[in-house]
């Protein structure tokens, strides 16, 4: 079992998500990290999906971490909690700020192919802030796939994007018969930020 007990204060560059950023802005998402009152709201959501799951919380795109140090503060297990991130300075940076967390380097967008590399074939809850709008249809259909597949069958993606609009295009929402609902918009961010919820229909 994973321990995070030993974490210490690291002095985060400001500009390191925006570096991040400008090298793959399809990977990032956004040039800003969340704020903490997002980064809260967001890891709120996380947990009351995953609550009474078993298996890992995924998150993907941690980028500085402001997420995955909520959702930690706000009692996800560390040895529950399993991060993607593409960007080799993030995933440094992610090491160094929680020893002993999972750290993955890999494409979150080949989520499926990511984690059976590290033999894990399923979770309670998939975080993404993938900016899934510009993400090529056929992707976003795959990359939805592969995180229901892992999920059981009432789990959720939780999914937030700086748009004012739906993160996922409403044709492949219905393609794959998911349900989404809007948990709320989160103003104290630039740009502010909203949270949805997918889900499968039932059938």
């Amino acid at each position: 079992m994973r321990s995070i007990t030993s974490r210490k204060p690291v002095a985060i560059d400001p500009l390191a998500f925006l570096r991040g950023w400008l090298r793959s802005p399809l990977s990032v998402g956004g040039p800003f990290a969340s704020t903490v009152w997002t980064a809260e709201r967001i890891a709120e959501a996380t947990l009351e999906a995953a609550r009474g799951e078993r298996g890992p919380v995924i998150e993907l795109g941690a980028g500085t971490g402001p997420v995955t140090e909520a959702l930690l503060r706000l009692g996800c297990p560390p040895e529950r909690l399993v991060v993607i991130e593409r960007d080799v300075e993030m995933c440094a940076l992610l090491e160094e700020r929680f020893p002993g967390l999972q750290v993955l380097r890999g494409d979150a967008l080949r989520l499926r192919d990511t984690l059976f590399a590290e033999r894990i074939r399923s979770a309670c809850v998939v975080l993404s802030g993938l900016p899934m709008r510009i993400v090529p249809t056929a992707t976003a259909s795959r990359f939805f796939r592969d995180a229901l597949a892992l999920l059981p069958a009432d789990g959720a993606v939780i999914q937030y994007t700086y748009g004012l609009r739906a993160p996922l295009n409403p044709s492949v929402a219905l393609s794959l018969n998911l349900e989404p609902t809007f948990l709320g918009r989160e103003w104290r961010n630039l740009p502010p930020m909203g949270i949805w919820r997918y889900q499968q229909r039932p059938a």
